[in-house]
């Protein structure tokens, strides 16, 4: 018989990762030996590191016809199983197990595996239980039924699960990672924050967690700190199209251009095929006067999405050399698809965004006395310039282009009514039905006017109030600046008053915001038509 000395020698490559060597070293002591258990138990294992399940199985079933009543070896048998997908027989081998030790926990746990890997949630969660409660501080069962109860959405169980293991092993990483990933969920970014930041700390160079930083510092608006961990997460993964994307969109919201191109491109050099890419290049170059550049982009978003009718529509404007009259409508959509789970933490906090108290100071003046108002918010967003208008409201309606913004105005409560679509489109066929229509920051993606402010007269009821603001240009009607938003000088804006027959109550120009620390100045108007 061997000595012991040679088949520890052979577990020694084993464990270090010298499977070839460990391999030939198994198969000659069973050539001479085939009966040898570690030997075959070792094989086994070894077959399953490599893929080679059915001689696994092999193996470990004669390891076990040798040493009966070793569990172990079952559990491994067990598991072979599993992965060639024969889940009735490795249920059997774990019943098996129990049958003959019931207080051996790890097969419990397996079981659990077993049945999550058939996605039986629910019988995966009961065996997890069971091994708990079989040996309390089994930290691979608490990490296998957090898994399950975050897969059925119970992110509240999850969390205590982990937290419990946390107790146990409190440098268990993975378990710390899907921690944070619950409190992102819930949208309780603080604390995601806090067990990211213990993770960094330990492992600096886990792309997911640099990824998720900058996710969470998005969320909070705080785009200098999302674009330090992007960045970080891109010198692991250079390649990561998400992450070059969010790194353009996040430069484009700083009015960077420039750098927000270069990201862009970075994105189609990975994938040319990259829509989204594309959509907003073509954006971003209008926004620098390169006609030729954006209608090249334009082109390529209209190749990727052919029935794509917003960039079919850009792309005429451009071929016939007129200027673009609005944002294209899929790349609003998209921006604040992208924007809503940080929208207004950057609004109020990075931006200092001051629309929602300017219009309720200037409404507060002309609000009809004892009178419940009909009320339309033209690009509501997220609801932050509705709100104060709720106590005059009789019933409050909200239309915007993200649906990802109109699912956070609804959670809010503030609306009677919201619509995912384009404003003029909805207020083609509307006739005397408003009395107060509000659009704050809507304008300002919209260049020509004329339309839009016909379709808001006849929208209103005789006396009815228009309440918007623009941002303030130099240049003659209107121009799209390197934020990809347009402003509009005055004149532009008071012929348009004249035009429609609306008459002036208030105008002011304010500070209605910051970009880039620098206050943006807007023009502030309430109308009231004849």
């Amino acid at each position: 018989m061997e000595k012991n000395s040679d088949i520890e020698k052979i577990c020694a490559l084993h464990q270090s990762g010298e499977l070839e060597q460990a391999k030939i070293g198994y198969l000659t002591i069973l050539r001479d030996h085939p009966t040898r258990v570690e030997a075959l138990h070792g094989l086994g294992i070894l077959c399953i590191q490599q893929d080679h399940f059915s001689d696994a199985v092999e193996y470990l079933k004669k390891a076990i016809k040798y040493d009966a009543r070793n569990p172990i070896i079952s559990l491994h048998l067990s598991n072979a199983l599993k992965l060639q997908g024969l889940f009735s027989q490795a249920i059997q081998v774990l019943q098996n197990i129990i049958a003959h030790y019931p207080d051996y926990a790890p097969a419990f746990n397996n079981l659990g595996t077993v049945y999550y890997a058939q996605g039986k949630l629910d019988e995966a969660i009961h065996y997890y239980h069971k091994a708990i409660t079989k040996h309390e501080n089994y930290v691979d069962a608490y990490y296998n039924l957090g898994l399950a109860l975050i897969k059925k959405d119970l992110f509240s169980e999850g969390t205590l699960i982990y937290k419990k293991l946390l107790q146990y092993e409190p440098k268990h990483f993975a378990a710390r990672f899907h921690l944070a990933c619950i409190f992102m969920k819930q949208n309780n970014i603080e604390e995601a924050l806090a067990e990211f930041i213990t993770i960094e700390i330990a492992q600096p160079y886990h792309f997911e967690t640099q990824s998720n930083l900058a996710t969470c510092y998005l969320k909070q608006g705080a785009f200098n700190q999302a674009k330090l961990h992007y960045k970080n997460a891109l010198a692991l993964q250079s390649k990561d199209t998400q992450i070059l994307f969010n790194l353009g969109y996040i430069h484009m919201q700083q009015g960077f251009l420039d750098t927000a191109i270069q990201y862009y491109q970075r994105a189609l050099a990975v994938d040319p095929d990259l829509f989204s890419a594309h959509n907003n290049l073509g954006v971003a170059f209008l926004a620098k006067q390169h006609a030729s550049f954006a209608m090249h982009h334009f082109q390529e978003a209209l190749r990727l999405q052919p029935d794509n009718k917003a960039v079919a529509y850009t792309i005429s404007v451009l071929s016939k050399n007129q200027h673009l009259l609005a944002a294209p409508p899929d790349y609003i959509q998209s921006l604040f698809d992208a924007y809503a789970d940080h929208y207004e933490p950057h609004l109020l906090t990075a931006l200092d965004y001051q629309l929602p108290t300017l219009f309720e100071k200037v409404f507060s003046r002309y609000a009809p006395t004892n009178k419940p108002l009909d009320i339309l918010d033209l690009g509501c967003g997220t609801g932050l310039c509705s709100a104060p208008f709720k106590r005059y409201a009789k019933t409050l309606t909200g239309i915007d282009l993200s649906a990802n913004m109109l699912n956070i105005a609804a959670q809010k409560n503030l609306y009677d009514q919201l619509i995912h679509t384009d404003i003029t489109h909805f207020l083609e066929d509307k006739i005397a039905q408003y009395d107060l229509i509000l659009a704050g920051d809507a304008l300002v993606y919209i260049g020509e006017l004329d339309k839009l402010f016909q379709f808001i007269y006849q929208a209103l009821r005789p006396a009815g109030l228009f309440m918007f603001n623009a941002e303030i240009s130099e240049s003659p009607l209107f121009k799209m600046n390197q934020s990809g938003r347009f402003s509009h000088h005055k004149t532009y804006l008071d012929k348009l008053v004249t035009t429609q027959h609306f008459s002036i109550l208030s105008y002011e120009e304010k500070i209605t915001r910051l970009q880039n620390n620098e206050p943006v100045y807007g023009h502030i108007y309430m109308l009231k038509n004849a």
